[in-house]
């Protein structure tokens, strides 16, 4: 039998996770219509707090449909990622092909473009496909439609219970040693692997940080800031890794089409030079990325950084409000609620959602000493 959640923390991740739905929602017909490679990003960050919120409160769901919501935005999230690195690559590459390169590099930065650019617009037929089968098989509206229910007339309830906090720092703590872990091996800058991982964890504690950021007022957003920094940090030195280990690849391939339609593979030698500076180009870059990972890291060492996030989340902010809340706690089972009705013509809005700070990145502040 499934543990039950406490109906306070159950109204508190519904609140997260309606405004992640909500997101998805707003961000669906810019994606699919491709106008703007921001709403493929947005969409894709949505899709992975929704993940991480769903993960921590599954208990607070219909048992029936929680395994199957988790695997449909899991599917989302990967169509969204692999246009999005697409759309990071090609961004990288415009950036550089600009006035100062020279004639003879410019072909290979052309034929990146061109194949990168052909393998986007094979991606976003993907993304067409799963976003209009996403709209049609009604997926957002029936979580949206039992998220309102279970955030309707909750003005009176008090959210930041024992139970709550209980639940945020089991999360935030085993994030952050999970993320900790790999702190020995970050010295060596030829441990891709090790690093990669290390981004990984990063970006797990990041959401779970941006989960729970309310119910600690202000305190958690200056961590927020620096998980973001790390992450941005490691995701170039990952970025500059999957660049090196697939341009060998890619110039094979390139000599096989070439080959295949001339008959021989002289016309590659006029590529070959811009294939070249831009893989030196992407050697030297990472290698300033690991060089400014490794500073921002010592810098946040110095500040005892996690120490000081530990600090933060093993007590409540207001202890005497949550025991006096606590008897009110009662257990929470999602399958007796009743039916949800299409609410999407009306205004919610209730006490308990107000008091809940909005952490996205538009409106985290810039990072103040920690």
């Amino acid at each position: 039998m499934r543990k039950k959640g406490q109906k306070s923390v159950c109204i508190f991740g519904a609140y997260f996770m309606l405004e992640q739905v909500n997101r998805l929602q707003t961000e669906i017909g810019n994606a699919i219509e491709a106008k703007d490679i921001e709403a493929i990003h947005q969409m894709r960050v949505a899709s992975r707090r929704l993940r991480n919120a769903l993960n921590y409160f599954k208990n607070c769901l219909p048992q029936k449909f929680a395994k199957e919501w988790q695997n449909e935005i899991r599917k989302i999230t990967h169509t969204l990622g692999a246009a999005r690195d697409l759309d990071i690559q090609i961004a990288c590459l415009n950036e550089l092909d600009d006035d100062s390169l020279e004639d003879k590099i410019r072909p290979g930065y052309k034929r990146l473009l061109l194949r990168l650019t052909q393998r986007r617009e094979k991606a976003q037929k993907k993304v067409i496909k799963n976003l209009i089968d996403l709209q049609e098989n009604d997926l957002l509206t029936k979580m949206r439609q039992f998220l309102e229910t279970l955030t309707a007339n909750t003005d009176g309830i008090y959210l930041f219970t024992p139970s709550l906090y209980e639940k945020a720092f089991s999360a935030i703590n085993e994030n952050l040693e999970d993320f900790l872990s790999y702190q020995s091996d970050i010295y060596d800058p030829k441990n891709m692997e090790k690093l990669h991982a290390m981004r990984i964890a990063g970006k797990h504690l990041r959401y779970t940080l941006e989960l729970f950021a309310p119910i600690y007022k202000q305190a958690l957003l200056p961590h927020v800031q620096a998980m973001k920094e790390i992450q941005d940090l490691l995701g170039e030195i990952h970025d500059a890794d999957v660049w090196l280990g697939w341009l060998p690849k890619f110039i094979e391939q390139e000599k096989a089409l070439i080959e295949d339609y001339f008959g021989n593979t002289g016309p590659l030698r006029r590529l070959l030079p811009g294939f070249k500076h831009f893989a030196e180009n992407r050697t030297n870059h990472r290698q300033q990325q690991y060089n400014l990972f490794l500073s921002t890291w010592e810098s946040l060492r110095s500040e005892k950084a996690w120490q000081s996030l530990r600090e933060i989340i093993q007590a409540p902010i207001s202890v005497e409000d949550a025991v006096i809340h606590l008897a009110a706690d009662e257990e929470f089972t999602p399958e007796d609620l009743p039916e949800a009705e299409d609410t999407s013509e009306r205004t919610t809005g209730t006490s308990a959602n107000e008091s809940l700070p909005d952490t996205t990145e538009s409106t985290i502040p810039p990072k103040p000493n920690l």
